[in-house]
């Protein structure tokens, strides 16, 4: 077999395993319409509060007035609204495929669940899974059920966002610094947190040339920091130009308790809403928040102990995964969590080597989780 038979055998392997685990995804989600009489081809089922948001953006770019008078604030209320508190990224793609698809709803839905599926063969090619197995099939549903799951199926940017990091950590890991640099770009101009994947990578840079005693190779950093700070920019420009305010995008959000926070004060306030003893399908969404939190706590011990941070994948891993879980407890006012941990995915990469029936328990709490988070989303419970 030459060369190019073998890398033709591993690219349909790795499209058929990935075919799988997207298959098995949706057959769920459909069950789970089927048990509210719902249709999984209803575009509008996809949607959601911020999504509107998104397709707006889309339509007709960016407004911002004074909230006074309006949706219930009184004459004299300060807040400014509008919907220049979500990043441009997302509408900006709507916008350029929707001279193919006019249908902007259908549209968006299409491209989360496109991203969705790159995002998990972006995985398999990462860790260099090829090999059509059932270890491997059950080791790829594990992102692919990940906490928040349904939220890469939904119209909003979270897959999108997922599947360029993962394409950063790819050419981070192949030390290709200026296209891992695009990566950043893209995603600090695709979701409001994107900003922190560029310091991930630094600090990586930083911790692994700082072991190996190479102080000059620190100038790696530069086109990392450089490019993510580019898509934050060019977001705000977008905003100045359309509005003509650079500060609009923190006048919207401010409404929404967004600021500096005790991360533990806020996971107090989150674990008092809980009633032990009226427990309800709405208190899953607080589990999957102390999961996430048991889980960092169980990865950390595991990360120092074993020393992975000799390991650029996981030094890199762990240090995203440290970024994205505090920053949102840190800023975000315990608002919608769920969203933030969906971008939690690269935790994923701990797993490869677990024995399969530890995955295959992992898996099973993964899916009983999705599937009641999928059934809030769908009955609008989750926002």
């Amino acid at each position: 077999m030459n060369l190019f038979d073998v890398k033709m055998k591993k690219i349909i392997n790795q499209l058929v395993l990935t075919s799988i685990a997207f298959l098995i995804t949706q057959v769920m989600l459909i069950s789970v319409l089927h048990i509210l009489n719902l249709s999984y081809f209803d575009s509008e089922l996809w949607l959601r509060w911020d999504s509107g948001h998104y397709l707006a953006i889309a339509q007709k770019g960016y407004e911002f007035f004074p909230c006074a008078g309006k949706f219930g604030y009184p004459v004299d209320a300060t807040e400014m609204c509008g919907n220049t508190g979500w990043f441009p990224g997302y509408p900006l793609i709507i916008k350029l495929f929707s001279f193919v698809i006019e249908d902007i709803i259908l549209l968006g839905g299409l491209i989360s669940k496109i991203f969705y599926f790159s995002s998990l063969l972006t995985i398999l090619v990462i860790l260099n899974i090829e090999k059509i197995s059932f270890k491997n099939i059950v080791y790829l549903l594990l992102p692919a059920f990940f906490f928040g799951f349904i939220y890469y199926n939904a119209i909003f940017p979270i897959s999108i966002t997922l599947f360029f990091s993962l394409q950063g950590f790819y050419l981070f890991i192949k030390r290709k610094y200026w296209l891992t640099g695009f990566c950043c770009l893209v995603v600090s101009f695709l979701y409001p947190t994107g900003f922190l994947l560029s310091f991930a990578f630094a600090l990586s840079i930083f911790i692994r040339e700082i072991k190996e005693g190479k102080i000059k190779d620190l100038i790696n950093c530069i086109p990392i920091f450089f490019c993510g700070g580019m898509g934050v920019v060019l977001a705000f420009l977008i905003f100045h130009i359309q509005v003509d305010d650079w500060t609009a995008f923190m006048q919207v959000q401010s409404k929404y308790g967004h600021g500096l926070h005790n991360p533990i004060k806020n996971v107090g306030n989150m674990l008092r809403k809980v009633s032990f003893n009226h427990l309800s399908l709405n208190d899953v969404i607080i589990l999957q928040s102390v999961l996430i939190i048991i889980g960092y706590i169980l990865l950390s011990c595991f990360f120092f102990i074993k020393k992975l941070y000799h390991h650029d994948l996981y030094l890199l891993s762990y240090l995203y995964v440290t970024l994205f879980l505090i920053f949102p407890w840190v800023v975000g006012g315990n608002l919608s969590m769920y969203r933030a941990e969906s971008l939690l995915l690269p935790f994923v990469f701990f797993l490869k080597d677990f024995k399969t029936k530890w995955m295959i328990s992992l898996l099973a709490c993964l899916v009983g989780i999705g599937g009641v988070m999928s059934y809030l989303f769908f009955t609008s419970v989750l926002i």
